[in-house]
């Protein structure tokens, strides 16, 4: 048998460190973050501890990582360039992307707000996440501006919180959500 090559160590590295934040997801998820420990997540994720300490420095580390994969899948996913107006047909994408992807994979998103809502998590994920999302938020705030409303930073939150909840929804009853007619509402009122 031939030795691996440079590609296939970084794609088993990479292999690796997928399984690694998929079960630190799941112990986090689960065990709250705080109440989670690096034996833990070794365990969920079949590897030895000293082994995820090649990976990662520290449990925060894992933490970060995994909030800042969430947040760029999910902007990859909505195809949201910051540096471009959100125009009418821009924003119905975005309401149907953010509602399609809770649908997808409803555990999943299940699994990174319940770590999300963790009160020791919520700081760290403001601290490390204000900063990426504040261009969407000013594109959101210059929409609802151009579209004459009064207050466009409330109708901007109001719309975060209604998707929030659309999202939880979803979540929590995937089969009976009427997934369509919430999405056509939405439209309706926000676009």
């Amino acid at each position: 048998m031939a030795p691996r090559s440079p590609k296939q160590f970084a794609e088993i590295r990479e292999e690796r460190k997928h399984q690694i934040l998929e079960a630190a997801l799941h112990v986090f998820a689960q065990d709250s973050y705080h109440g989670s420990s690096m034996a833990a997540v070794a365990n969920r994720a079949k590897v030895s501890k000293g082994l995820i300490y090649n990976y990662f420095k520290s449990k925060e580390e894992i933490l970060i990582t995994l909030i800042s994969e969430f947040f760029d899948e999910a902007m990859e996913l909505m195809d949201i360039d910051p540096e471009v107006s959100l125009t009418r047909e821009k924003f119905i994408y975005v309401i149907n992307r953010s509602v399609d992807v809770s649908v997808q994979n409803p555990q999943r998103w299940k699994l990174y707000m319940s770590l999300s809502f963790q009160p020791d998590v919520t700081p760290l994920l403001m601290e490390r996440m204000l900063p990426r999302i504040q261009p969407f938020m000013v594109q959101m705030n210059n929409y609802f501006t151009e579209r004459g409303h009064e207050d466009p930073i409330t109708m901007m939150r109001y719309y975060s919180a209604v998707m929030d909840g659309v999202q939880l929804h979803i979540m929590m009853d995937p089969e009976n959500f009427p997934v369509e007619k919430v999405k056509q509402m939405m439209i309706n009122q926000f676009a």
